[in-house]
């Protein structure tokens, strides 16, 4: 009886590496090592930035639009923007290019705005049509920094600008 059963573990473990192999084969592996999938979607689904002490600098959620490709992010007033580490949260099987692979200064993304009545909440928090307005003006520093998001099917490519708005001391 055992050996029917190391028999059957066996078959069933030879089963499991011929499948994973023709899985392999059906879905090559790019330069990063990574899976290439049938996958189309091509997204930032989330932004955040840390400080030194690798603690959220963002005041609320950051405004993404995937339309416009545009990412504003919200700081408090005098954030050092020089010495931050972005994690970039993206769709399914998609990759960043380039990689984001330490610290990095985000000061040429920090940009100007008039605030106008509603665009802070009560609690120092971003309204939703602050995001909106930034992205409809399109007026956007020329040194922002700009990431592609690449698919997991490596053929559609769009990339994202990110923008920093500072908070007003009030």
């Amino acid at each position: 009886m055992k050996k029917l059963s190391n028999i059957s573990i066996l078959f069933l473990l030879l089963a499991g590496l011929t499948g994973a192999m023709i899985s392999c084969e059906k879905f090559p592996v790019d330069e990063d090592g990574l899976l290439i999938t049938e996958r189309g979607e091509c997204y930032v689904s989330n932004f955040q930035l840390l400080d030194a002490d690798y603690q959220s600098t963002l005041l609320g959620n950051a405004w993404i639009d995937t339309t416009a490709q545009v990412v504003v992010a919200y700081v408090r007033y005098g954030t050092d923007l020089t010495h931050v580490k972005p994690q970039v949260s993206l769709c399914e099987d998609a990759k960043l290019d380039p990689k984001i692979t330490g610290w990095t200064d985000f000061s040429g993304s920090k940009m100007s705005f008039p605030y106008v009545d509603g665009d802070w909440t009560a609690a120092g928090i971003p309204n939703e049509q602050l995001g909106v307005r930034v992205v409809e003006t399109g007026d956007f520093p020329s040194s922002a920094l700009k990431y592609t998001v690449i698919a997991g099917d490596r053929v559609i490519k769009k990339t994202y600008t990110f923008v920093i708005l500072e908070r007003p001391l009030q």
